[in-house]
């Protein structure tokens, strides 16, 4: 049997390759995007348990490494404990750095035991240089960053907040931390504005055999704390389940649309061999062993579109680590990635194969002897009825058309709903931002991302008094979990500035002073509380005064405090994330952006209007809905071409009768082009129900489905036809270039 599946297999080499590539795209997104995610968790953990630390000390709460605050103090209280051999603070950040919009800082004690595992390769290490008097602060590269930055030991690195020289570079055998750089925990703390906070403590022991109960004594003394072994401190980073969730993502996406063509191609070798399955049949194959046939067929496409899928998806990951965009995502592969793309091309040959191959296992020898396949006469277009020569071939082979439409409509839809998604978000925050008619909105200058963002508050109070300037509010957003839920939207404003305004208050009273919070409706009902309840937020207990509605639907399951306490909730001391600026008269806005860029050259101010689009996040986004989009295009491209090439070899003698009575080549191409349009563009209306279904079902998702909007703007459904006419002409081209130089004598004489 193994020899007939593979002079199956090559007997329509086009065919086979162009299946095997739809599944070998999947399969390469599964590995290189698993090896992003699995490369981050790697870092993570060499970060926290390479140093040979015990235990490791983090704000309760914070989801990632990068947001946790914890006071500087408790390095030395801890490390006074007798059961303690030494106690260390370091701080993680990420800033912009050239041609780098997100670039991880590691802030060290040059003394202290974890920044001894930094092995330098070139250069002194920190505070080793004599050449203090230049006023630079001193900065280690991994040797990652310093190849893709382009720098030595010696050079200059301009970073968010200040210039560094490069006073040596390391290797630690990292790809995370060798693609990112070692400053003192001084100047780090300076750089990502966190004066006097680590983000973890790092605590050697005298004695691991007291583990334990050191560890249950730290949780009394510090009860907004967590304790974690070194070992465990990975897992606890949500930001590497959220990286792992995204490349999971998209990966499915690329693997549903090769599934589908996969289970298309083996309907079609079915129709295609119908006759020969009769004749099998007649020689006595039982219905067993034709299923068992067809299945194959299908099985060995997986596993040879897997082979290939896994070969290039390790050969993606150094290209994908080099991107700007992604360059602290430094892959790292492993054996199970690889099983696991196996198993997952294996898995689409089986579900891709079951069908066709039970339908073959169907078919009466009687009936399969009978079969003409679609090259019969009656195939044949008449010439007077040209014009419905497509919807006639698409109608001939509804099962294929249907499949073929399936694989086009569901790259679509992603591409619609997620741009959706991003455009609704966009309008949303912009909403927010314009709420009480804001001008101007300020930002921390080269802040990777709004998370990072922190002014300080002294600036707001120079602003206000700037002529022309009619309010300012300054807001702190940031985020806590709860055991409800594990992502909640905290925003801390002050009381008696005019922003917080725009929270209408149905129920309770709005804040008055500190330990008071006020609660979406939506969050209010999913962490099932009241008015008059408490909620604990960082264990610190908030009492809920309030309910509100606002017109900007994240912000109806988000939690709003008073500034000063996300202040101290978040680990912002006398910072703001934003401030929202109002004028006296929009005419001099400009004339005031200079004057607060000159006042505060660490602070980015632009009209509300335009902030959003501006951010890293958005630039982020669009740059994974582009991606996004061209996956789309490539593996329905696949698809597509692998129908079309399947619909001209079942129609040659057609084709042939057609050339034969005069039709010209030009004549036959656009023929076969014009179905292939017509697929792309069936697509796109399966695709929009598909939007629709989808956006019902994300909206469903608690919480965060009712602050889910989906904008869907003429420029996207312009968007999503050029991208169906661009899968149609590229899936088409190829067949129908070839159809159109069939000779008429050799098509006649094909069986």
């Amino acid at each position: 049997m193994l020899t007939v599946i593979v002079k199956n297999l090559t007997g329509r080499k086009t065919r086979t390759l162009l299946t095997v590539l739809g599944i070998a795209v999947g399969v390469t997104m599964i590995v290189a995007l698993g090896a992003m995610g699995e490369g981050l968790r790697t870092g993570y953990l060499t970060m926290f348990s390479g140093s040979g630390a015990d235990l490791v000390i983090m704000q309760k709460g914070a989801y990632d490494v990068t947001i946790s605050s914890v006071d500087e103090s408790v390095v030395e209280q801890v490390g006074a404990l007798p059961e303690v051999r030494e106690a260390t603070g370091m701080i993680v950040g990420n800033v912009t750095a050239p041609g780098a919009p997100y670039f991880f800082v590691f802030g060290y004690d040059p003394k202290g035991f974890a920044i001894q595992r930094f092995k330098l390769v070139q250069g002194l290490p920190l505070g080793a240089s004599r050449q203090s008097t230049t006023g630079n602060r001193e900065i280690l590269l991994g040797g990652q960053a310093a190849e893709s930055l382009k720098l030595q030991v010696g050079d200059l690195l301009r970073l968010t907040g200040g210039t560094y020289r490069v006073v040596g570079i390391y290797e630690t055998g990292s790809g995370f931390e060798d693609a990112a750089s070692v400053m003192a925990l001084g100047d780090a703390q300076q750089l990502l504005q966190k004066k006097r906070q680590v983000g973890a403590v790092q605590v050697k022991l005298r004695d691991t055999r007291q583990l334990d109960w050191v560890r249950a004594r730290l949780e009394r003394q510090y009860p907004t704390l967590s304790m974690s072994q070194s070992s465990q401190a990975a897992n606890q980073q949500q930001v590497v389940g959220m990286i792992q969730s995204l490349a999971w993502a998209i990966s499915l996406l690329a693997v549903i649309i090769g599934g589908v063509g996969m289970t298309n191609t083996v309907v079609m070798s079915v129709f295609e061999r119908t006759r020969e399955i009769g004749t099998l049949r007649a020689l006595g194959w039982s219905r067993g062993r034709v299923l068992m046939m067809v299945l194959g067929e299908s099985i060995m496409l997986g596993v040879i579109g897997g082979l290939l899928g896994c070969a290039a998806g390790a050969g993606l990951i150094g290209p994908l680590g080099q991107m700007p965009l992604l360059s602290f995502l430094q892959g790292k592969l492993t054996w199970p990635l690889l099983v696991q793309g196996m198993l997952t091309a294996m898995v689409l040959g089986v579900v891709g194969g079951i069908y066709p191959a039970w339908r073959a296992s169907l078919l009466l020898p009687v009936e399969a002897l009978r079969y003409e396949g679609g090259a019969t006469a009656d195939a044949i277009p008449q010439l007077g009825f040209v014009k419905s020569d497509v919807l006639g071939s698409l109608l001939r082979r509804r099962g294929r058309t249907a499949l073929t439409v399936l694989g086009v409509a569901i790259g679509l839809a992603s591409v619609v709903t997620l741009s959706g998604l991003t455009k609704g978000f966009m309008g949303e925050y912009s909403k927010l931002l314009n709420v009480g008619g804001m001008d101007l909105t300020a930002r921390q200058a080269g802040a990777a991302g709004i998370g990072y963002s922190a002014i300080n508050d002294s600036v707001g109070r120079q602003i206000n008094l700037l002529p022309g300037v009619q309010s300012v509010s300054g807001v702190v957003m940031g985020i806590v979990q709860t055991e409800e839920l594990p992502y909640l939207i905290l925003m801390g404003y002050d009381p008696q500035e005019s922003a917080i305004g725009h929270f209408k208050i149905v129920e309770g009273r709005g804040l008055s002073g500190s330990r008071e919070v006020i609660l979406g409706r939506v969050g209010a009902d999913i962490l099932k509380v009241r008015v008059g309840d408490v909620l604990r937020l960082r264990e610190v207990g908030f009492r809920v005064v309030g309910l509100f509605e606002t017109s900007v639907t994240w912000e109806q399951g988000s939690a709003i405090i008073s500034r000063r306490d996300a202040q101290d909730l978040l680990g912002k001391p006398r910072q703001v994330t934003m401030y929202f600026i109002k004028l006296n008269d929009m005419l001099q806005a400009g004339t005031i952006q200079r004057q607060i860029k000159t006042m505060a050259p660490e602070v980015d101010v632009s009209p509300s209007s335009e902030f959003v689009e501006s951010g890293p996040e958005m630039q982020s986004m669009g740059a994974m809905m582009w991606a996004i989009s061209a996956l789309a295009v490539i593996v329905g491209a696949i698809g597509m071409t692998n129908t079309m090439i399947m619909s001209v070899f079942e129609r040659t003698r057609e084709i042939g009768t057609l050339r034969a009575l005069g039709w010209r080549r030009r004549r036959v191409l656009w023929m076969v082009l014009k179905e292939s349009l017509a697929i792309a563009l069936l697509g796109v209306f399966v695709g929009g129900a598909f939007s629709v279904l989808l956006s019902a079902v994300l909206r469903r998702v608690p919480l965060w489905g009712d602050a889910i909007v989906i904008v869907i703007s003429a420029a996207l459904l312009v968007q999503a036809v050029l991208i169906a006419l661009g899968l149609g002409a590229m899936g088409g081209l190829y067949p129908a270039w070839r159809a159109s130089n069939l000779s008429p004598a050799e098509a006649l004489r094909y069986e």
